[in-house]
């Protein structure tokens, strides 16, 4: 079994910090270990846009020791996102496990975290001229504000914002005249349609599966060419969840029972 999973968002531990989930996480991990070959992190592991990397691994430090521990007993891949771009982007390595992208064609899967097709939330050739995405500096915002005035403004702000991007699909929908089996059904994470756009290229390209990150909203379903998963997230305002892929299927399961969320079979 290969299990992918994205956006923790380690923080710091301060009232900007959305994960809070060290104990259910470290369960998680020992059912990995026993089931699953291989573990895919696809991005946003830390929360490097509001906190510094030693305060986070000094807060989450058991789960940390757990994944380089576990990265001794099965494979682990490691897919750099946007809020841990830098500085993991000077250290990609096919080799070692850290990567932008992981490909297996033989199988026809492809994952990466999705923000590149974020315009608001994708770096611009960082290690020439370091230019901060826009979506940084409402991550920052937000966390100012989380400071202030209560820990889940971002929470609130974030739901508001899903709704305002409920709106705009629907009416690009009715601007277009296409139906809600166009390319513009998959949950929005460019915005602007980039997200779909991106997944139906990789499906062109002649992958079967394709997983991203990056929305926090976890999907699996059947599209014209083949099949859109997204892993979710593991962060305090969500419920927890996990691809896992096998030969004869692919699923999107709960993190904590780790029940069967949705399945399509593959065989």
């Amino acid at each position: 079994m290969r299990i992918f999973i994205s956006d923790l968002h380690l923080g710091d531990g301060t009232r900007t910090d959305d994960f809070h989930r060290d104990k259910e996480f470290l369960g998680f991990l020992d059912f990995v270990e026993k089931e699953a070959k291989e573990l895919i992190i696809a991005g946003d592991l830390f929360e490097l846009w509001q906190a510094s990397l030693d305060k986070i691994l000094f807060k989450h430090k058991e789960v940390v020791k757990r994944l380089l521990g576990l990265k001794k007993k099965i494979k682990l891949t490691y897919l750099v996102g946007n809020h841990d771009y830098i500085p993991f982007t000077a250290f990609l390595d096919k080799e070692s496990g850290l990567d932008l992208e992981y490909s297996d064609k033989e199988k026809g899967i492809i994952a990466e975290h999705g923000h590149r097709y974020d315009i608001f939330n994708r770096y611009q050739n960082p290690l020439q001229a370091l230019r901060w995405p826009k979506g940084k500096y409402f991550s920052l915002f937000l966390a100012s504000l989380e400071r202030l005035i209560y820990r889940d403004v971002d929470v609130w702000m974030k739901k508001a914002l899903i709704k305002v991007d409920d709106f705009l699909q629907q009416a690009a929908l009715i601007k277009n005249k296409v139906t809600p089996s166009s390319p513009a059904y998959l949950k929005r994470g460019g915005h602007f349609g980039e997200f779909a756009q991106a997944v139906e290229a990789h499906l062109t390209r002649g992958y079967k599966i394709v997983i991203f990150g990056h929305t926090h909203q976890a999907q699996l379903q059947v599209i014209e060419k083949g099949i859109y998963a997204n892993c979710g997230a593991w962060t305090d305002a969500v419920t927890p969840t996990y691809i896992a892929y096998t030969p004869e299927k692919i699923s999107l399961c709960s993190g904590l029972s780790h029940q069967t969320i949705k399945e399509i079979r593959l065989s």
